[in-house]
């Protein structure tokens, strides 16, 4: 009874373990596709954080920006109801 017992532990053990080796190859396929998902996360964000530095550059920074231009018009009396948030207006604001 006993070399049947061990015979069908092996065969379990045998089993348990090419399930296991299964399941890691599985595991390493999706957890490879997770860092390509990753870098790609990462390579978009940085896209992002360009666009909108440009985006605010043209908003605040040189001459003839749009905050300077949008203050410059209700300077010269243009009715408005609300104000720019300050820390947009800086002294570049009066330039053209």
């Amino acid at each position: 009874m006993r070399t049947i017992q061990n015979i069908w532990r092996n065969e379990k053990q045998s089993q348990n373990a090419i399930e296991i080796a299964r399941q890691a190859g599985a595991m390493y396929d999706k957890f490879s596709g997770f860092v390509q998902d990753m870098d790609d996360i990462g390579n978009k964000l940085e896209a992002v954080s360009r666009s909108h530095d440009s985006a605010l550059k043209k908003l605040t920074v040189g001459r003839g920006n749009l905050v300077s231009r949008a203050e410059k018009l209700k300077l010269m009396g243009a009715k408005t109801s609300k104000a720019l948030p300050t820390e947009y207006l800086n002294d570049d604001s009066a330039e053209d």
